[in-house]
């Protein structure tokens, strides 16, 4: 007989002072605890399940005292020689097995990600600048590399940044200025896009190679509006010239504004690749500013939570390594 777990009447009395299981907090049990709860409702013996859990008796001793004290129940009890399991024990021995094979399975690694098998849906934040600039190769790499994987692409707003905070999105895509830096958001520069001007091809000014300063502010201007800012680059590098160009046309769209410019007199001062796209899609001439601009700064931003998420890796290292992006852009990417 287990003489360990003969139960005096100070132990049946301190029986009665155990917390209900309707007071239990699971919280409070320690995982390290459940392979000896097993061990010991299995066995019903401390010497047994020590051995068959690799410890002392003592050991095992303190873990059953520890559990008793956590679940509310003396879990065994002496009945003549031999030790029975009280009717709390009997429930948990049926069901234990059970909810500790969920356990392990929850807490496991789980099978490697594997792009060609994933039906995984990859949440994206941009605007649709990237849309026009990447969609088309995007698309591509995916159909050749992950054809049974989706994404939802987000259009950048307020609620961007606390779903990316979440881990809910995968990666956000964006400008300078268009989210925060915070120590939970990993950050990484992709390239700079340099502007580009682009016009009609039959444009009066598309006969030549060079566009003057005077020739682009005689025409009208399309101009893509991100910020709701009225002064953005352009306008701020022409202000400093002593220069100014007259808005014909502002869009919240990269999209819409070859059209634009398809069917006017109007120039649009824009990110080389959309300029690139126009090109290439409806045969815009591009030429480069008169003036010196800045290159914005073009960057993955992705929740520090989903940095070990195998998926979630292999999702950013599309565009962070230029997998899935235009020739353009990682022609870009390769100057950064």
């Amino acid at each position: 007989m287990d003489l360990s777990l003969r139960l005096g009447d100070h132990e049946r009395n301190w029986i009665h002072l155990m917390p209900t299981m309707n007071d239990l907090d699971a919280r409070r049990i320690n995982l390290n605890l459940l392979p000896a709860l097993e061990a010991l409702l299995d066995t019903r013996s401390v010497t047994a399940a020590a051995r068959r859990t690799s410890v002392s008796q003592s050991a095992m001793s303190h873990s059953l005292a520890r559990l008793r004290e956590v679940l509310g129940d003396p879990l065994l009890t002496p009945a003549g020689r031999n030790l029975v399991l009280t009717p709390r024990a009997a429930r948990l021995a049926a069901s234990l097995p059970g909810a500790l094979d969920q356990l392990t399975a929850a807490l496991s690694p789980g099978k490697p990600f594997d792009p060609a098998t994933t039906r995984r849906t990859f949440r994206l934040a941009t605007l649709d600048y990237f849309e026009v600039a990447v969609l088309e190769d995007f698309m591509a790499y995916l159909r050749a590399h992950a054809p049974h994987a989706s994404v939802w692409i987000d259009r950048l707003s307020a609620a961007t940044l606390p779903a990316l905070l979440a881990g809910e999105i995968d990666l956000a895509l964006v400008g300078e200025g268009l989210l925060p830096r915070l120590p939970a958001l990993a950050r990484q520069e992709l390239y700079r896009d340099p502007f580009a001007v682009m016009m009609r091809p039959d444009h009066p000014a598309a006969n030549k190679r060079k566009l003057s300063l005077e020739a682009y502010l005689a025409y009208p201007h399309v101009v893509v509006t991100v910020e709701g800012r009225q002064d953005g680059a352009v306008d701020r590098a022409l202000e400093a010239v002593g220069a100014k160009r007259t808005v014909t046309l502002r869009l919240p769209h990269f999209s819409t504004a070859p059209l634009a410019v398809l069917g006017s007199d109007a120039l649009c001062t824009i990110a080389s690749s959309i300029a690139e796209r126009g090109r290439a899609l409806y045969g815009l001439v591009t030429r480069a500013p008169p003036i010196a601009l800045p290159s914005p700064a073009i960057s993955a931003v992705f929740s520090q939570r989903t940095a070990e998420d195998e998926g979630a890796r292999w999702f950013r290292s599309l565009f962070l390594e230029g997998k899935a992006t235009s020739r353009h852009l990682r022609a870009l990417a390769a100057r950064t």
